[in-house]
Formats: C-alpha cells, sequence, structure tokens
C-alpha cells in the first residue's frame, strides 16, 4: 500500500482514554511496523451493541507499507492505495465471511466515482456536459467557480451602485466649486475679457482647474486604496496563513490604478464644463461692475 502525507497522523487507539489525542509525530510508521487492514469498523473496540448470533466478523488481512506520497496540499494526503485486484478480491472475501447474498453479474466491475482529468482546463465545461448528456451525474471545480463569480458579480453590483452615487456625488462637488470659483472671480474674468484674452483661453483656464481638482482627488483616492487594500493583504494574512508576496486577497494594478486617476480627471473636466462655459459667456462690462 501507498499512504498520503497525513494517513499516519489519523491512526488512534480505541482502548485508550484519550485515543484522539493527537500529537506532533505520528505514533505510526507506515513502512516499517506490521500493518492489518480490515472492514469491520468496531475492530478492536469493545463490544457495545449485541450482534446476531450468526454474524461473522471479517478477518483482518495482512498489510505491507511501501512508501509515502509526496504532500500535493489537497484531497491526496489523506488517502492510502494499493492494486485494485487485490482490493476487490479482499472485499470479496469479506463479503463471502459475512454470507452476503452476490449481486447479480450486472453490477459486477461498477464503481461509485469516476474521476476524468482532462488535458486542457478550457475543455472542462465540455468534456462535463457530454458526461451529463450520457445520463450520469457529473460536477467539477468549475461548479464552485461560477458560484464564486456570480456571487462576486452581485457584490461588484453593489459596490458599482455605491461608487456611481459616489461618483454623482463628488461630480457635484466639482461643479460647485466651480461655479462658486465663478462668482468669486467675476471681475478677474471681465478684466481678463478686456485685456483682449480668448474666450477659447478662458475656458480653457478653468477646465483646467476642474481637471485639477479631478487629477488631484484621483491622486488621494490611489493612496487611501492602496492604503486599504495593505490593510486587508495582512489581515488576510493573519487567518489565512502565509501568502505570495505577488498576491493577495486585495490587488490594485498599475495599470487599474493610472485608468482611476484617468477616469477622475475625465470626470472633473466634464463636471467643469458648463462652469468654464458660464465663465467665457459673461459680459465684459458687467464683470468689471462687479464688486
Amino acid at each position: 500500500m501507498v499512504f498520503g502525507k497525513e494517513v499516519a497522523y489519523q491512526f488512534y487507539n480505541p482502548r485508550s482514554r484519550n485515543q484522539y489525542d493527537y500529537s506532533d509525530e505520528p505514533k505510526v510508521n507506515l513502512v516499517s511496523n506490521k500493518l492489518i487492514i480490515t472492514s469491520d469498523m468496531d475492530y478492536g473496540e469493545k463490544k457495545r451493541n449485541q450482534r446476531r448470533d450468526d454474524y461473522k466478523p471479517p478477518k483482518p488481512h495482512k498489510a505491507k507499507g511501501v512508501g509515502i506520497l509526496a504532500e500535493s496540499g489537497g484531497e491526496r494526503d489523506w488517502y492510502a492505495y494499493m492494486n485494485i485486484t487485490s482490493l476487490e478480491k479482499l472485499i470479496k472475501e469479506d463479503k463471502d465471511a459475512r454470507h452476503e447474498r452476490r449481486r447479480s453479474s450486472n453490477n459486477r466491475n461498477k464503481y461509485e466515482e469516476i474521476k476524468v482529468k482532462v488535458e486542457d482546463i478550457q475543455m472542462v465545461e465540455e468534456i462535463q456536459k457530454k458526461i451529463k448528456d450520457m445520463g450520469f451525474q457529473a460536477r467539477s471545480l468549475t461548479d464552485m467557480l461560477k458560484s464564486m463569480k456570480e456571487q462576486t458579480k452581485k457584490v461588484q453590483a453593489i459596490l458599482g451602485g455605491i461608487g456611481a452615487v459616489s461618483l454623482l456625488v463628488a461630480a457635484i462637488g466639482i461643479t460647485n466649486t466651480m461655479i462658486m470659483s465663478i462668482y468669486e472671480r467675476t471681475r478677474e474674468i471681465g478684466v481678463m475679457k478686456v485685456l483682449g484674452a480668448n474666450l477659447t483661453d478662458i475656458k480653457k483656464l478653468f477646465l483646467f482647474e476642474a481637471a485639477m481638482i479631478g487629477f488631484v482627488g484621483g491622486i488621494l483616492g490611489i493612496i487611501i486604496s492602496y492604503a486599504v487594500s495593505f490593510g486587508l493583504n495582512k489581515l488576510a494574512g493573519g487567518f489565512m496563513g502565509p501568502m505570495d508576496s505577488d498576491t493577495g486577497i486585495s490587488v490594485i494594478t498599475i495599470s487599474l490604478a493610472t485608468g482611476g486617476v484617468l477616469f477622475a480627471t475625465i470626470i472633473g473636466v466634464i463636471s467643469g464644463y458648463l462652469p468654464a462655459r458660464r465663465a467665457m459667456n459673461l459680459s465684459a462690462l458687467d464683470a468689471i461692475k462687479t464688486e
């Protein structure tokens, strides 16, 4: 038999009071110790229930451990493996010992579960569909992935709604700031027009100011985002164990950060367009008379 890495830690003494006291070191050497296997689930334990008179427990079978598999971090670490022909022989002997009625020949060589490995991960869904079309139940990690994607979409929709409201409030704030700036600088605008400033230049001046408001806001938002992301990854590392330095529960790429700053700047320009146009259309004489 060949054993997974964690199998040695699952042995316990059924006659010990503290039988489930697992230590850091395995109490059984699966390669050097003598091993037996049995299908009797009460083997070695005290008799708790009175069995029927004709019950005959299956005899234990000698086994030989020949190796321990390298740790995989998956379910393979918890399993034991042996030749299937030998296993079927042991199962038959146990059934004969318990006088179980033999199943019909139609049920021979059938399995409860079959694992199918696909060469390309992109073909998993296609193969799974073909197996289902054959009348079998089929499941894969893509089912879990779909569920996670659906949940992620819902979370993104909620966060998108919150972001849209925040964006609207920020745009109104920039517009209001630019309008107040025009009111405070009405006389200055009138002087620029009297001195011969181009109306387009006046419009560009206020659009530039609005763009700078959006740009600075985007920079501050990115700094706060990186700080929150760092905190989340540190917090997640405490619960989920050490994580790769290049990955984490929250990842903000350079392209995403750059796109965020650019988007904030564009929003600033759009929000400042109407105030800038208002400044461009002010009457020069009325603007100069304004105190």
